[in-house]
């Protein structure tokens, strides 16, 4: 039996035009709490899939990524 693939979903927030490697962690953070309207579910889970996804092959890039999730968490607790 062929297995149905799953249907493509564009995200409903902007692009990111390169903004999650040129930006420093704090500024990455300000950004997509602006970019989400603060939906925390949005901005943990693009977050967190750069995290899963760069871990093994850039480390340092994965470290970025999750300084600015808990940065934008420490901003959206306030």
């Amino acid at each position: 039996m062929a297995e149905k693939r799953p249907e493509w979903k564009d995200s409903k927030y902007a692009d990111a035009k390169g903004r999650f490697k040129k930006l420093n962690c704090g500024d990455l953070a300000t950004w997509l709490i602006k970019s989400r309207k603060g939906n925390k579910k949005a901005i943990v889970g693009s977050l967190n899939q750069q995290i899963v996804f760069n871990r093994q092959k850039n480390p340092s890039y994965a470290a970025k990524m999750k300084c600015a999730r808990n940065k934008a968490m420490k901003k959206l607790s306030k």
